[in-house]
């Protein structure tokens, strides 16, 4: 089927050459042209369809037209139904409401996390069937997984029209990697006190109560036999012993802090391909902020469409000096001790004594830290054995 309207004419009369030389003086679009005895045959577009009626009224002439099926007579003759193109209208905003609306989350990637300890979380941000997808803040959201949800490493997410992907990994345990073949000693750590010893493989130099230095050998790879005979081991065991740990933690009176007001401008943009127009009047006028910048395109079906909306968020931040008093100081200090504790000696750790010798200047307060502590001695160390 043609796009545009034709019409084959059969022009019949009695001298037809002089409505042909007029046809073609003319502007009517007229083709196929041939003549077969007093008849004349043409195609002419619809548009010039009066024109050539006209021209054989002046010089007499018979026509005989046959409209040739076309796509715009179709339209035309649809032309004054409104219904039609209101319908195609309502049908393409529905399609395109629902191509940018979330209908189904699908999660994946999780075994120990369920789905419904990660639905809750990111309803808190507003991400539920029925959401628009543009307003859905896909990096906040990651990082929030993340920081919520311990068991899981990584979080990713985005969309496939109105379908939500949220892809997960979880942490796994990492397993102890002992190279059993390569001769190594145990040495010890720490300058200690042995108060228990587990020997799986080796030969065990000191006993239970022996002091030792840090990097003597607690448990040597190399077996020496009666016979002369040697052989090279790696050295597995437990060494447990008492040995003293120092540090040294410091909290200044004047402090220098950075921190959000509170304040969150959010600024939105029509993007069309690079171009963007403003959605909202709001303007950011902050001294010191933080700028986060993402993009969300419009799809359309399954088929991601150049036009989209951009979003700009800033958050209001404030530089200011702390000034302490020394009691305050102390009372932060000793915070600072007990998250040391917390993070730096471990649970297999056992503090028997701590010793705290505060000082203070006109800057700061400091404490001097001697721990006592029951624990692992032992490291390995490997060796290559002479030829």
């Amino acid at each position: 089927m043609q796009i545009h309207e034709f019409c084959d004419v059969q022009a019949i009369g009695k001298n037809p050459y002089p409505f042909i030389n007029a046809i073609r003086n003319s502007t009517i679009s007229c083709t196929n042209q041939y003549c077969k005895g007093n008849m004349f045959f043409c195609r002419v577009a619809g548009k010039d369809l009066l024109k050539l009626q006209h021209l054989a009224e002046l010089y007499q002439i018979q026509l005989v037209i046959k409209k040739k099926p076309s796509l715009s007579g179709k339209l035309k003759r649809y032309r004054f139904r409104f219904g039609i193109p209101i319908g195609i209208l309502c049908s393409i905003i529905i399609i395109f409401y629902y191509s940018n609306t979330v209908e189904m989350i699908d999660i994946q990637g999780n075994q120990k996390v369920s789905n419904s300890v990660i639905l809750s979380l990111l309803e808190q941000e507003n991400v539920k069937i029925g959401t628009w997808i543009t307003d859905i803040d896909m990096s906040h959201c990651e990082t929030l997984l993340r920081i919520n949800i311990p068991e899981i490493a990584w979080a990713g997410l985005r969309h496939t029209g109105n379908r939500l992907i949220v892809q997960v990994t979880e942490e796994a345990p990492v397993p102890d990697m002992v190279n059993e073949r390569t001769p190594c000693h145990i040495i010890s750590r720490y300058n200690a006190q042995i108060t228990d010893v587990h020997v799986y493989s080796g030969q065990l130099m000191h006993l239970i109560k022996d002091g030792v230095s840090a990097g003597e050998i607690l448990v040597s790879g190399i077996i020496q036999h009666e016979n002369g005979q040697v052989h090279y081991r790696h050295a597995l065991g437990s060494i447990t012993g008492i040995y003293t740990q120092k540090a040294e933690l410091t909290q200044y009176f004047q402090t220098v802090q950075t921190k959000p007001t509170g304040k969150i401008t959010t600024q939105k943009f029509l993007q069309i391909f690079n171009l963007k127009i403003p959605l909202s009047l709001q303007k950011i006028n902050y001294a010191e902020c933080s700028v986060k910048e993402f993009y969300t395109p419009f799809c359309f079906l399954k088929h991601t469409l150049p036009i989209g909306i951009f979003r700009r968020i800033a958050t209001e931040k404030q530089t200011s000096v702390i000034q302490k008093s020394e009691e305050e100081a102390l009372l932060d200090l000793n915070a600072d001790i007990v998250r040391y504790e917390k993070n730096f000696l471990s649970e297999q750790i056992e503090i028997l004594d701590c010793q705290k010798k505060y000082s203070s200047t006109e800057n700061c307060i400091s404490c001097e830290l001697t721990y006592t502590l029951k624990g692992e001695i032992g490291m390995p160390s490997e060796f290559f054995p002479e030829k």
